[in-house]
């Protein structure tokens, strides 16, 4: 009975303990609902509209959010059709109001994020150069007699912002039926985007493919000045010449002293360049600020198309995928390879490399410099092509 009866005590203080710390936690909640700690309170956009920014609506801004429980504004510089205002963005007066809205945000004890370009999408300025821009493939062709020596001038496939580079010149026997791949610009990412895109199941009679075992690279035959020396075999041979040039996205919606080409997202290199033209200049100004009351680093929406090259996409796409992409980049002008299911499997591989790289050298590597530099990396990605 002794036994019993200690059982019984001992379950009767466990409830009570728990109904002690039941009463606490509610207690704690009701408190915590009326008086928030910092990382649970209310975080917000804030607009500095058109270069329309001085100290005392800095100020008047700030001491607002405070008043009202909103323990962070995230910056955007954006142009929205209003009057324009006299502040550049990234120019010395306007890097100054933002050192003096990190001061009164500490002063006040809130937080500031900011965008990591002018506008709210995506990464864009005038300091990224046509070679570090978002790249998209383009060709040219010629349809040339077989049993001759070829030589002649190959035309250049149409550019912008006056770059281009070549990525290979291929030459193949004219498929005998004239059937192109449907879609394509979905299919190869260029310019727009359709996510979750199955790939198409329809038979190719063979007389609308190439082999690949036809297949013959001419690129080292290519002169720099864009002439090709070549014996083309008997038949009717196409020549294919394929290169990237800027696709020419702008980030929007800027403002004035913000807008440029966007950044080439599958590239390192060119994010590197970005940050060192966009970003640091920022943190130098900031100094200290940076990564205490100014925390964070933002790319919101992805609105700025698709893109689908880089320099060196090819060795990674056979890094990534097992197979060298040489004898598919005619699927990118539109040719059947092998056969429609064998052309389809590649423009999926293909996206998938594109998004593969995106995620890589564009999301994750910025991420990594904003931690480098005591930041938080806040992202929207969603509905461009990965």
């Amino acid at each position: 009975m002794k036994k019993i009866g200690f059982i019984i005590l001992l379950l009767l203080c466990l409830c009570c303990n728990q109904y002690i710390q039941t009463k606490e936690a509610s207690i704690d909640l009701e408190a915590g609902f009326t008086n928030p700690p910092n990382d649970a309170k209310a975080r917000t956009w804030w607009h500095w509209i058109s270069g329309n920014v001085s100290k005392s609506g800095i100020t008047k801004d700030l001491e607002a959010m405070k008043q009202v429980g909103i323990q962070e504004a995230q910056l955007f510089n954006v142009h929205l059709g209003f009057p324009q205002g006299s502040v550049k963005y990234l120019s010395e007066e306007w890097l100054d109001l933002f050192q003096f809205s990190a001061e009164e945000a500490k002063r006040l004890g809130l937080e500031l994020t900011f965008h990591n370009s002018a506008g709210w999408s995506s990464s864009g300025g005038p300091w990224v150069t046509p070679e570090n821009a978002m790249q998209t493939v383009v060709s040219s062709e010629l349809h040339v007699e077989g049993n001759q020596w070829f030589k002649g001038k190959l035309p250049q496939p149409k550019s912008k912002f006056e770059y281009y580079k070549d990525i290979a010149v291929l030459a193949f026997p004219k498929p005998k039926e004239d059937l192109k791949i449907d879609g394509l610009d979905y299919k190869m990412l260029s310019e727009r985007v359709r996510n979750h895109l199955l790939p198409d199941d329809k038979t190719i009679a063979k007389s609308a493919t190439i082999q690949k075992e036809s297949i013959i690279d001419v690129t080292a035959r290519l002169s720099e000045d864009g002439f090709l020396e070549w014996q083309v075999p008997e038949g009717d041979w196409i020549i294919l010449r394929l290169g990237h040039t800027p696709i020419g996205t702008r980030n929007r919606p800027a403002a004035a002293g913000g807008g440029g080409l966007e950044v080439d997202k599958m590239s390192k290199t060119a994010l590197d360049a970005y940050w060192e033209g966009g970003i640091q200049p920022i943190i130098n100004k900031l100094g200290d600020l940076i990564g205490t009351t100014v925390n964070n680093c933002l790319i919101d929406s992805y609105e700025v198309e698709t893109t689908n090259w880089t320099t060196g996409f090819d060795t990674e796409f056979e890094k990534l995928r097992g197979y060298n992409i040489l004898s598919y980049l005619p699927t990118l002008a539109g040719y059947y390879v092998e056969s429609g299911e064998t052309s389809e499997r590649f423009l999926w591989d293909f996206r998938r490399t594109i998004g593969d790289l995106i995620a890589e050298n564009y999301y994750a590597h910025f991420g990594e410099l904003c931690h480098k530099n005591g930041m938080k990396f806040s992202v929207e990605p969603y509905w461009g092509p990965f």
